[in-house]
């Protein structure tokens, strides 16, 4: 249940903090910064193993960075009015810069691990592992992209049609981290490994119910549109057949 206590911890940490990440984001970069360096260095010299088993799931296993890029898309199924859209909207690019300075010690870490396998034959990783493999670079270099184009400098200096469209790979990425999140962990839960089972199936319910969610606010909101546009269009054709008969 690591995923969860570390989704929880962290949607609580952001919604106490919310107003500070929006009016000092470059604090809370260097805190992620800084909780990369200090798995590095735990690992380096050997911090206490209680120490290990806290950091990592946050950081080696990028459970904090993913549970960031959730409430990131988890903001989108609220309406716009909702007191959780208000706080969290505008903070989510800087949500997503922590996500990914986060991740980077994830990826980096676990591409090492990869890079003896690839020296050698690449037949020497199981197939659930090239599969995870292949997806990782997707998802580093979609990380790399959506990264760069959540700096408002970045942002601004682009056509805000052409931002808008490469954002829309973020539902591809989001898709893609429980793809990746499968295919490493059902090996060790069809084997009954209790943590990669609950992992697997906590993962399950959140981005399973994210997809409905999206979808759902998606419908609601071209209903309301197509509602508030009925009157204006009523409106008109009403003013024009006043002026025909007149």
């Amino acid at each position: 249940m690591s995923f969860l206590v570390v989704l929880i911890i962290t949607a609580a940490v952001v919604a106490v903090a919310h107003r500070c990440i929006h009016r000092m984001p470059w604090l809370w970069y260097g805190l992620a910064v800084a909780l990369d360096l200090l798995y590095v260095a735990g690992v380096g010299l050997n911090f206490p193993p209680a120490a290990l088993r806290v950091l990592a799931p946050v950081v080696q296993q990028g459970m904090a960075a993913t549970s960031l890029f959730v409430i990131v898309m988890y903001c989108g199924v609220f309406a716009e009015s909702s007191p959780v859209r208000r706080a969290i909207g505008p903070i989510r690019a800087e949500l997503s810069l922590m996500a990914c300075i986060l991740a980077l010690a994830h990826c980096l870490n676990y591409l090492s691990s990869y890079l003896g396998p690839l020296a050698t034959h690449l037949d020497a990783l199981a197939v659930n592992q090239q599969a995870s493999l292949l997806v990782a670079l997707v998802l580093f270099v979609l990380l790399i992209v959506l990264g760069a184009t959540s700096v408002k400098g970045i942002k601004r200096a682009m056509r805000a049609s052409v931002w808008k469209n490469v954002q829309r790979a973020s539902y591809a990425f989001f898709g893609l981290i429980f793809v990746h999140e499968v295919l490493i962990l059902y090996p060790a839960a069809l084997k009954g490994v209790g943590d990669a089972t609950s992992t697997l199936v906590v993962g399950a319910v959140v981005f399973g119910a994210y997809g409905v969610l999206r979808v759902g606010r998606f419908v609601l909101d071209r209903s309301c549109a197509r509602a508030a546009a009925s009157p204006r269009r009523n409106d008109l054709e009403e003013e024009a057949s006043r002026v025909y008969v007149g």
